[in-house]
């Protein structure tokens, strides 16, 4: 994939970093952490240390992972300029799966985080997900256009 390179080393450290930070937590985690918020950004539910210190990172990877194959599905509509934004937007959501996992771990080891931290990440993603999809469109218009680009005014 001919992406953005800085991009996609970010991400892919990120997710490893997720992993390390996971082995490092685990012996002290307790074995009920909190892994769930509401609305206010408040804990309100727990489960067991293995679903937030190790599924966080599976998933983030899992997720990585398939969004990169698009363009192995239909590479026709990933010209470079896409394909730089799908490098962002993978990097966005190893960002938000990657803040989140801050807040579980910081939480798990006795702190009292607010889950709410996360939004500017989630609003990052957003924007990077309106970027991937105007590249996208405009792929797909430019090869689609007439030779000559089409009416002219």
């Amino acid at each position: 994939m001919n992406g953005n390179r800085n991009a996609d080393w970010l991400a892919r450290a990120l997710i490893v970093a997720m992993f390390a930070v996971a082995a490092w937590a685990w012996p002290s985690a307790p074995a009920q952490i909190p892994i769930h918020w509401n609305g206010a950004g408040q804990v309100n539910g727990y489960g067991p240390k293995a679903l937030g210190l190790i599924l966080n990172p599976v998933v983030a990877l899992v997720g990585y992972t398939l969004i990169g194959l698009a363009p192995r599905f239909k590479p026709e509509q990933f010209d470079g300029p896409t394909r730089s934004a799908l490098s962002w937007f993978r990097l966005t959501y190893a960002l938000l799966m990657s803040g989140v996992f801050v807040v579980i771990v910081a939480a798990a080891r006795g702190s009292n985080p607010n889950i709410n931290y996360t939004l500017p990440l989630l609003a990052l993603m957003m924007i990077a997900i309106a970027n991937l999809l105007v590249r996208t469109i405009r792929a797909r218009m430019g090869k689609t256009a007439p030779p000559g680009g089409g009416v002219r005014i």
